[in-house]
């Protein structure tokens, strides 16, 4: 490590993600940049959206951007370096309930070691997806069935039960799945029909009930995978399809579609809320999903 060499770190920390973990270790964050020769600046979010602004207004005077938070936070900063067209490698610190994004690109654990691996590691392109003209996501776009459990369970919760909130959350869905008539056209296919369940992922896994084969997936070959699951008739292909889900088996059951496309539009009959890595999007009617290759650089184990 060379000495005298002064480079600039943006620390974005949310300190309700996750038990409240950003808090306890922040200490040993700025200490490991410092053992780095980093100068860190520490900017706490108080609100949604502030992770957003402060990468889209700060980040470009900096060398490095750390965030720690959940996928959120990470969603909200790469959204702000994109809006400030500001490119910066990421050190993400996952300090959030499930982490999504932190198991699918094998990222250290502990906060510790993910901060090591921060100054350490080695910068990788990211694909990024555009949902609409102005939204962006890291990970995830879906719609239907135990999507809003990611917005919808109590932060107290989530901080004292940690993944198994989730688990509680869904349970309650299980009586109210409705379906939605939606038409999808990418790669010279249309197929419509009704479903309760859709998601446009760049991702190994998520929810903590998703989870497709590793070498199917490809974080950084501009492609997406669409996961289209059609309303079931009765309760036997309801369970059906609950097993073949816990499985990781996408291909057995009729009511189950798994594509690889680069793009997506969706249309739909009545306005549907989408959740946008594990944060509540909205309602929209029609909307083109596309993925941007190699937009982001996110710090990765060397190894």
């Amino acid at each position: 490590m060379e000495s005298g060499i002064n480079k600039k770190a943006l620390v974005i920390a949310n300190p309700t993600a996750g038990k409240k973990s950003v808090q306890a270790n922040m200490f040993a964050i700025v200490q490991e940049l410092c053992s780095h020769n980093y100068e860190p600046t520490v900017l706490i979010t108080a609100a949604g959206g502030d992770a957003t602004r402060f990468a889209c207004e700060k980040a470009k005077d900096y060398d490095i951007v750390i965030t720690c938070g959940g996928d959120g936070t990470l969603n909200e900063t790469i959204t702000g370096l994109l809006n400030g067209n500001t490119k910066v490698p990421i050190g993400y610190i996952p300090c959030g309930t499930t982490n999504d994004v932190a198991n699918s690109l094998k990222l250290p654990k502990t906060i510790k070691r993910a901060i090591k691996n921060a100054v350490e590691g080695e910068a990788c392109c990211h694909d990024v997806g555009k949902f609409g003209e102005k939204t962006y996501f890291s990970y995830i776009a879906s719609f239907g069935a135990f999507t809003k459990v990611s917005y919808t369970t109590p932060q107290a919760t989530k901080n004292m039960l940690g993944h198994f909130a989730y688990v509680l959350e869904g349970a309650k869905e299980l009586g109210n799945i409705r379906s939605y008539h939606v038409k999808f056209t990418f790669d010279d296919r249309v197929i419509e029909d009704d479903f309760i369940f859709a998601s446009i992922s760049n991702t190994i896994s998520f929810a903590g009930v998703f989870s497709f084969p590793k070498n199917d997936v490809r974080l950084n070959d501009g492609l997406f995978e669409l996961l289209l699951i059609k309303n079931p008739k009765n309760p036997i292909e309801i369970s059906n399809i609950l097993l073949n889900l816990s499985k990781g088996d996408y291909t057995s059951d009729k009511n189950m579609m798994l594509f690889h496309t680069s793009s997506v539009k969706i249309e739909t009959e009545e306005p549907i809320i989408w959740t946008i890595d594990g944060e509540c999007s909205g309602e929209t009617f029609d909307v083109d999903i596309e993925c941007i290759p190699d937009t982001i650089q996110i710090i990765l184990p060397k190894d």
